[in-house]
Protein backbone atom coordinates (compact mmCIF):
# COMPACT_ATOMS: atom_id res chain seq x y z
CA UNK A 1 0.00 0.00 0.00
CA UNK A 2 3.00 2.29 0.51
CA UNK A 3 3.40 3.08 -3.21
CA UNK A 4 -0.27 3.63 -3.93
CA UNK A 5 -1.34 7.14 -4.98
CA UNK A 6 -2.38 9.36 -2.09
CA UNK A 7 -5.95 9.86 -3.34
CA UNK A 8 -6.42 6.13 -3.71
CA UNK A 9 -5.31 5.61 -0.12
CA UNK A 10 -7.79 8.21 1.12
CA UNK A 11 -10.70 6.76 -0.86
CA UNK A 12 -9.91 3.20 0.25
CA UNK A 13 -10.02 4.29 3.91
CA UNK A 14 -13.18 6.40 3.84
CA UNK A 15 -15.35 3.72 5.47
CA UNK A 16 -13.07 3.35 8.51
CA UNK A 17 -12.56 7.06 9.15
CA UNK A 18 -14.54 8.90 11.81
CA UNK A 19 -17.10 11.51 10.77
CA UNK A 20 -14.66 14.30 11.63
CA UNK A 21 -11.85 12.64 9.67
CA UNK A 22 -14.16 12.15 6.67
CA UNK A 23 -14.72 15.93 6.62
CA UNK A 24 -10.96 16.35 6.21
CA UNK A 25 -10.85 13.60 3.57
CA UNK A 26 -13.67 15.23 1.58
CA UNK A 27 -11.97 18.60 1.65
CA UNK A 28 -8.68 17.06 0.48
CA UNK A 29 -10.37 15.15 -2.35
CA UNK A 30 -12.31 18.24 -3.50
CA UNK A 31 -9.33 20.61 -3.21
CA UNK A 32 -6.47 18.28 -4.06
CA UNK A 33 -4.29 20.83 -5.83
CA UNK A 34 -4.51 23.43 -3.02
CA UNK A 35 -3.47 21.27 -0.06
CA UNK A 36 0.29 21.80 -0.52
CA UNK A 37 -0.16 25.50 0.31
CA UNK A 38 -1.90 24.80 3.64
CA UNK A 39 -0.49 24.29 7.11
CA UNK A 40 -2.15 21.75 9.38
CA UNK A 41 -4.01 24.60 11.11
CA UNK A 42 -5.24 26.08 7.83
CA UNK A 43 -6.48 22.67 6.62
CA UNK A 44 -8.26 22.18 9.95
CA UNK A 45 -10.01 25.53 9.58
CA UNK A 46 -11.03 24.94 5.97
CA UNK A 47 -12.37 21.45 6.70
CA UNK A 48 -14.10 22.65 9.88
CA UNK A 49 -12.15 20.26 12.06
CA UNK A 50 -9.19 20.52 14.46
CA UNK A 51 -5.40 20.18 14.18
CA UNK A 52 -5.60 16.88 16.07
CA UNK A 53 -8.26 15.55 13.66
CA UNK A 54 -6.10 16.39 10.65
CA UNK A 55 -3.12 14.57 12.18
CA UNK A 56 -5.29 11.53 13.04
CA UNK A 57 -6.65 11.54 9.49
CA UNK A 58 -3.10 11.45 8.08
CA UNK A 59 -2.12 8.56 10.35
CA UNK A 60 -5.29 6.57 9.65
CA UNK A 61 -4.75 6.98 5.91
CA UNK A 62 -1.27 5.51 6.30
CA UNK A 63 1.21 8.31 6.98
CA UNK A 64 3.36 9.18 9.99
CA UNK A 65 2.03 12.74 10.06
CA UNK A 66 0.91 15.75 8.07
CA UNK A 67 4.30 16.48 6.49
CA UNK A 68 4.68 12.93 5.12
CA UNK A 69 1.09 13.11 3.83
CA UNK A 70 1.86 16.34 1.93
CA UNK A 71 5.06 14.90 0.49
CA UNK A 72 3.15 11.88 -0.83
CA UNK A 73 0.45 14.16 -2.20
CA UNK A 74 3.04 16.28 -3.98
CA UNK A 75 4.80 13.27 -5.45
CA UNK A 76 1.54 12.29 -7.12
CA UNK A 77 1.11 15.74 -8.62
CA UNK A 78 4.44 16.69 -10.17
CA UNK A 79 7.25 15.16 -12.16
CA UNK A 80 10.36 14.03 -10.22
CA UNK A 81 12.67 16.88 -11.27
CA UNK A 82 10.22 19.38 -9.77
CA UNK A 83 10.77 17.86 -6.32
CA UNK A 84 13.97 19.87 -6.08
CA UNK A 85 12.63 23.20 -7.28
CA UNK A 86 9.39 23.89 -9.18
CA UNK A 87 11.09 26.50 -11.36
CA UNK A 88 13.84 24.20 -12.64
CA UNK A 89 13.72 21.98 -15.73
CA UNK A 90 15.79 18.89 -16.36
CA UNK A 91 17.15 20.42 -19.56
CA UNK A 92 18.41 23.58 -17.82
CA UNK A 93 22.11 24.35 -18.11
CA UNK A 94 24.23 25.17 -15.07
CA UNK A 95 24.05 28.84 -16.07
CA UNK A 96 20.24 28.70 -16.29
CA UNK A 97 19.94 26.88 -12.96
CA UNK A 98 22.23 29.42 -11.30
CA UNK A 99 20.25 32.34 -12.72
CA UNK A 100 16.92 30.84 -11.58
CA UNK A 101 18.17 30.07 -8.05
CA UNK A 102 19.59 33.58 -7.63
CA UNK A 103 16.36 35.01 -9.02
CA UNK A 104 14.29 33.02 -6.52
CA UNK A 105 16.37 34.29 -3.61
CA UNK A 106 16.19 37.92 -4.78
CA UNK A 107 12.40 37.65 -5.19
CA UNK A 108 11.97 36.14 -1.73
CA UNK A 109 14.05 38.89 -0.12
CA UNK A 110 12.00 41.55 -1.88
CA UNK A 111 8.75 39.87 -0.81
CA UNK A 112 10.00 39.47 2.76
CA UNK A 113 10.76 43.19 2.93
CA UNK A 114 7.08 43.87 2.19
CA UNK A 115 5.82 41.10 4.50
CA UNK A 116 7.91 41.68 7.60
CA UNK A 117 6.35 44.07 10.12
CA UNK A 118 8.91 46.77 10.98
CA UNK A 119 7.01 47.77 14.13
CA UNK A 120 7.29 44.17 15.36
CA UNK A 121 10.97 44.16 14.39
CA UNK A 122 11.45 47.24 16.61
CA UNK A 123 9.69 45.49 19.51
CA UNK A 124 11.89 42.41 19.08
CA UNK A 125 15.09 44.48 18.89
CA UNK A 126 14.12 46.37 22.04
CA UNK A 127 13.24 43.16 23.88
CA UNK A 128 16.57 41.56 22.94
CA UNK A 129 18.45 44.71 24.02
CA UNK A 130 16.85 44.52 27.47
CA UNK A 131 16.88 40.72 27.83
CA UNK A 132 18.55 38.89 30.69
CA UNK A 133 19.45 36.27 28.08
CA UNK A 134 18.25 35.08 24.68
CA UNK A 135 17.60 31.41 23.95
CA UNK A 136 16.89 30.04 20.48
CA UNK A 137 14.99 26.86 19.62
CA UNK A 138 15.03 25.30 16.17
CA UNK A 139 15.35 21.86 14.60
CA UNK A 140 16.82 20.67 11.29
CA UNK A 141 17.59 23.53 8.92
CA UNK A 142 16.13 26.03 11.38
CA UNK A 143 18.79 25.10 13.93
CA UNK A 144 21.48 26.37 11.54
CA UNK A 145 19.70 29.71 11.31
CA UNK A 146 19.69 29.70 15.12
CA UNK A 147 23.41 28.92 15.28
CA UNK A 148 24.13 31.87 13.01
CA UNK A 149 21.94 34.12 15.18
CA UNK A 150 23.67 33.00 18.39
CA UNK A 151 27.11 33.65 16.88
CA UNK A 152 26.16 37.18 15.80
CA UNK A 153 24.38 38.13 19.03
CA UNK A 154 27.36 36.90 21.08
CA UNK A 155 29.64 39.11 18.99
CA UNK A 156 27.77 42.22 20.16
CA UNK A 157 27.66 41.10 23.80
CA UNK A 158 24.17 39.56 24.00
CA UNK A 159 24.05 36.41 26.14
CA UNK A 160 22.60 34.00 23.61
CA UNK A 161 22.20 30.22 23.71
CA UNK A 162 20.99 27.44 21.42
CA UNK A 163 20.65 23.74 22.20
CA UNK A 164 20.65 20.88 19.68
CA UNK A 165 19.48 17.98 21.86
CA UNK A 166 15.68 17.86 22.28
CA UNK A 167 15.85 16.89 25.97
CA UNK A 168 18.30 19.71 26.69
CA UNK A 169 16.00 22.08 24.79
CA UNK A 170 13.06 21.07 26.97
CA UNK A 171 15.09 21.46 30.19
CA UNK A 172 16.36 24.88 29.15
CA UNK A 173 12.85 26.00 28.21
CA UNK A 174 11.46 24.96 31.59
CA UNK A 175 14.10 27.08 33.39
CA UNK A 176 13.28 30.35 31.61
CA UNK A 177 12.38 33.36 33.74
CA UNK A 178 10.70 36.71 33.31
CA UNK A 179 13.16 38.96 31.48
CA UNK A 180 14.33 36.14 29.21
CA UNK A 181 13.65 36.22 25.48
CA UNK A 182 13.03 33.04 23.50
CA UNK A 183 13.19 32.85 19.70
CA UNK A 184 11.49 29.87 18.08
CA UNK A 185 12.47 29.24 14.45
CA UNK A 186 10.36 26.94 12.27
CA UNK A 187 9.83 27.19 8.53
CA UNK A 188 6.47 25.39 8.71
CA UNK A 189 5.50 26.58 12.19
CA UNK A 190 4.50 22.99 12.93
CA UNK A 191 7.65 21.47 14.49
CA UNK A 192 6.46 19.74 17.66
CA UNK A 193 9.79 19.97 19.52
CA UNK A 194 9.98 23.73 18.96
CA UNK A 195 6.32 24.23 19.87
CA UNK A 196 6.74 22.23 23.10
CA UNK A 197 9.74 24.38 24.07
CA UNK A 198 7.82 27.59 23.40
CA UNK A 199 4.93 26.36 25.57
CA UNK A 200 7.30 25.57 28.46
CA UNK A 201 9.16 28.89 28.12
CA UNK A 202 5.92 30.88 27.98
CA UNK A 203 4.64 29.16 31.12
CA UNK A 204 7.92 30.07 32.83
CA UNK A 205 7.44 33.77 32.00
CA UNK A 206 9.72 34.35 28.99
CA UNK A 207 8.84 36.62 26.06
CA UNK A 208 8.29 34.40 23.02
CA UNK A 209 9.25 35.44 19.49
CA UNK A 210 8.39 33.31 16.46
CA UNK A 211 10.27 33.37 13.15
CA UNK A 212 8.38 31.48 10.44
CA UNK A 213 7.10 31.61 6.87
CA UNK A 214 3.55 30.67 7.80
CA UNK A 215 0.84 33.19 8.64
CA UNK A 216 -1.23 30.51 10.39
CA UNK A 217 0.39 27.60 12.23
CA UNK A 218 0.28 25.90 15.66
CA UNK A 219 3.50 27.66 16.73
CA UNK A 220 1.88 31.09 16.58
CA UNK A 221 -0.47 30.31 19.47
CA UNK A 222 2.50 30.38 21.84
CA UNK A 223 4.19 33.53 20.49
CA UNK A 224 4.00 37.09 21.82
CA UNK A 225 5.56 38.53 18.66
CA UNK A 226 5.74 36.91 15.22
CA UNK A 227 8.11 37.77 12.36
CA UNK A 228 7.05 36.25 9.04
CA UNK A 229 9.26 35.82 5.99
CA UNK A 230 8.42 34.88 2.41
CA UNK A 231 9.60 31.74 0.61
CA UNK A 232 9.58 30.05 -2.77
CA UNK A 233 8.06 26.69 -1.99
CA UNK A 234 9.51 23.35 -2.97
CA UNK A 235 7.75 20.08 -2.27
CA UNK A 236 9.92 19.50 0.76
CA UNK A 237 9.15 22.79 2.51
CA UNK A 238 11.53 22.15 5.41
CA UNK A 239 14.41 22.14 2.90
CA UNK A 240 13.56 25.50 1.38
CA UNK A 241 16.85 27.36 0.93
CA UNK A 242 15.07 30.62 0.16
CA UNK A 243 13.26 30.49 3.50
CA UNK A 244 16.50 30.10 5.43
CA UNK A 245 18.17 32.94 3.54
CA UNK A 246 15.23 35.25 4.26
CA UNK A 247 15.37 34.29 7.95
CA UNK A 248 19.12 34.93 8.04
CA UNK A 249 18.58 38.43 6.63
CA UNK A 250 15.91 39.12 9.27
CA UNK A 251 18.40 37.99 11.95
CA UNK A 252 21.10 40.27 10.48
CA UNK A 253 18.67 43.19 10.60
CA UNK A 254 17.85 42.47 14.25
CA UNK A 255 21.51 42.15 15.23
CA UNK A 256 22.33 45.51 13.62
CA UNK A 257 19.30 47.17 15.26
CA UNK A 258 20.26 45.82 18.69
CA UNK A 259 23.90 46.87 18.20
CA UNK A 260 22.97 50.47 17.39
CA UNK A 261 20.62 50.68 20.36
CA UNK A 262 23.62 49.95 22.59
CA UNK A 263 26.39 51.26 20.39
CA UNK A 264 29.12 51.73 23.02
CA UNK A 265 28.75 48.35 24.77
CA UNK A 266 28.22 46.61 21.42
CA UNK A 267 31.39 48.11 19.96
CA UNK A 268 33.37 47.07 23.04
CA UNK A 269 31.95 43.54 22.80
CA UNK A 270 32.89 43.28 19.12
CA UNK A 271 36.49 44.25 19.96
CA UNK A 272 36.68 41.75 22.83
CA UNK A 273 35.18 38.85 20.88
CA UNK A 274 37.36 39.65 17.86
CA UNK A 275 40.48 39.65 20.05
CA UNK A 276 39.39 36.40 21.71
CA UNK A 277 39.36 34.60 18.37
CA UNK A 278 42.31 36.42 16.75
CA UNK A 279 44.89 33.97 18.10
CA UNK A 280 43.28 31.17 16.06
CA UNK A 281 43.82 33.00 12.78
CA UNK A 282 46.97 33.27 10.68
Amino acid sequence: MTNQPCLFKIQSKLKVLTDAERKVAKYVIDNYADILKLTVTELAEKSQSSDATVVRFCKNVGYKGYQEFKISLAQDMIIPVKHLNPELDQEDSTAEITKKIFGSVITVLQETLTVVNVDEMEKVAQAISNARKVTIFGCGGSSYVGQDAMHKFLKIGIKCFIYSDVDTQAMAASLMKQGDVVIGISHSGCNKSVIDCLKLAKQAGALIIGLTTQGKSPMLRNCDIVLCTSTKETVFKSESVTARIAQLVVIDSLVASVAFKNYGPSYDAIQKTRNATASRKF
